[in-house]
């Protein structure tokens, strides 16, 4: 249990490149201080993507970092900026947060280019493109451009 809160406080941490459980223990005050909301949807991201990990059986070391939670603390946050939180968002969380656990995975398959937040921003724009696209189906403004 211990070491799972400082894999997660890591993983915050790791948003501004400090792989420090404290580091992202006051990172995590902050968003908290913003938000409660944005800090638990932080929270739940990383423990998404950082499970995602665990669960896909990728580097131990890579995840005790932090390294795959951090994208997912991020998609978190964008959940709570760009969308209404309802059980349909929840569900994007889940699936954005595991999306960009893969795509962390498919960066370090290769030793050019490094990830980043890359997962993050491509995890993120996919989630935007689908619900732009719930959108356009549900509305009646949507359905008469179509």
């Amino acid at each position: 249990m211990r070491e799972g809160l400082f894999v997660i406080s890591r993983g915050i941490g790791q948003v501004m490149f400090q792989n420090n459980a404290f580091s992202g223990i006051l990172m995590l005050s902050g968003i908290l201080y913003s938000s409660w909301q944005l800090a638990l949807l932080a929270i739940i991201g990383n423990i998404i993507s950082t499970a995602t990990a665990w669960i896909c059986s990728y580097s131990r070391e890579d995840i005790k970092n932090g390294l795959y939670g951090f994208n997912g603390t991020l998609v978190g946050i964008a959940i709570g900026v760009f969308i209404e939180i309802t059980w349909l968002s929840m569900l994007l969380l889940l699936i954005t947060s595991a999306l960009s656990t893969w795509i962390t995975y498919l960066f370090s398959l290769q030793h050019r280019l490094s990830g980043y937040t890359a997962p993050f921003i491509l995890s993120v724009w996919i989630l935007l493109d689908i619900s732009f696209i719930i959108i356009i189906h549900h509305t009646s403004w949507g359905r008469a451009i179509l």
